[in-house]
């Protein structure tokens, strides 16, 4: 069946950049002061600066994400979680287990009826946890990880 790429989704972060740089150049536009054919700039307001903090914030977390470049690869016999700086492959014979957490109460329209896909491996302890809403394609992905829990069932 070849490859299927999920990778990570960025969109988020940049509508959260794109509403807090509109509301900082509308907020110095209502609070400026227009004087003598001239705009006066208010900068020593708190609200501008708390403004220009989060900017800051969602742009570096933008900007991490955007290098990291996170993504899932999905193969018939492999999944490889893979971003810029490295790999790491988990082979479907070394998945024991696939557990789907399922979302809190909201509207159907909005979320997927999957949050978290935890996958126990053979030689780790803990459950390897994907967090499904953070990539592309979510359904796909979902489905995915569906086909590899049923694989997991055949063999038992």
């Amino acid at each position: 069946m070849g490859e299927r790429i999920y990778k990570y989704r960025l969109d988020f972060y940049y509508k959260s950049l794109i509403i807090y740089f509109v509301t900082l150049i509308s907020y110095i536009l209502i609070k400026g002061n227009f004087t003598h054919a001239t705009f006066e700039v208010v900068i020593k307001d708190p609200i501008i600066y708390i403004i220009i903090i989060f900017i800051i914030f969602f742009l570096t977390v933008l900007l991490t994400n955007a290098i990291r470049a996170r993504e899932i690869i999905i193969d018939d016999r492999r999944i490889i979680f893979r971003n810029r700086f490295g790999q790491r492959e988990v082979g479907i014979n070394e998945i024991l287990n696939v557990k789907f957490s399922r979302e809190k109460k909201m509207r159907k329209e909005e979320k997927s009826t999957v949050r978290i896909v935890k996958l126990k491996l053979k030689d780790r302890k803990r459950f390897l946890r994907i967090r499904l809403s953070d990539f592309q394609n979510e359904t796909g992905l979902v489905n995915e990880f569906r086909s590899i829990s049923r694989k997991m069932n055949l063999k038992f």
